[in-house]
């Protein structure tokens, strides 16, 4: 996700933590952990030639569909 995207639906991405990552308790969890962890991944990303989907604006897939790679 880009870092715009995670500033325009933090709330959405919490909401919805559980049904994606199956996670039970998501409380540490802050706007702050995860600008920085997505931040580090997508760096690992791009440094291995590891391709992924950068989620910028609206995001109308689902998550199925979309695990495995992509663009920018």
């Amino acid at each position: 996700m880009s870092e715009a995207y995670v500033w325009a639906h933090y709330y959405d991405i919490k909401k919805y933590a559980s049904i994606v990552e199956h996670r039970a308790d998501d409380e540490d969890c802050t706007l702050e952990s995860l600008l920085q962890d997505n931040a580090e991944v997508l760096e690992q990303c791009r440094k291995y030639g590891v391709e992924y989907t950068l989620i910028d604006g609206t995001y109308h897939g689902t998550y199925q569909a979309d695990i495995g790679g992509g663009t920018e």
